[in-house]
């Protein structure tokens, strides 16, 4: 009786576990992790990432990031315009649009945002991170760049 009621419970375990880890971005090494928190995680969808200006030191790059709400069982995508300054070392981005995604990762609604203003991007946030890598996968160099050269004493 209890081996039964063990197998029965082990088996909607199994099933529970296979729903909540069996979403579209779990291994895929299309999305690409650039955060988590104890509530979201997020990853960037490197085939939307665009180069769109190339203007040394400017640059502008569209990309999509994608963010699982474990609260709300909910996958989102932010699509953004990054608009980098070397020279400064700023990224900021502009919201653009959202997505709302199924559990196959099929888009299943769209919302547009017209005239955004874009925000300054902290280096270390989900959107910094996620403007390096698009960075990166664009002209193979991150943006970011921390020199931390030590005088030498004489």
């Amino acid at each position: 009786m209890y081996k039964k009621i063990l197998a029965l419970l082990v088996t909607f375990l199994a099933i529970g576990s296979m729903l909540v880890s069996a979403m579209f971005f779990d291994d895929n090494p299309r999305y690409i992790q650039v955060g988590h928190s104890d509530t979201t995680i997020s990853y960037m969808d490197m085939n939307s990432i665009q180069s769109i200006r190339y203007d040394p030191p400017f640059y502008m790059i569209r990309a999509t990031v994608i963010t699982y709400d474990y609260t709300r069982n909910t996958a989102t995508g932010f699509e953004n315009n990054f608009f980098y300054n070397f020279n400064a070392q700023t990224v900021k981005a502009q919201l653009i649009g959202a997505y709302s995604y199924d559990t196959i990762g099929k888009a299943v609604s769209r919302q547009q945002f017209d005239g955004q203003d874009p925000n300054l991007c902290d280096q270390y946030s989900v959107n910094g991170i996620a403007a390096n890598k698009a960075f990166f996968n664009c002209y193979n160099m991150t943006f970011y760049h921390n020199f931390n050269k030590t005088q030498k004493k004489e």
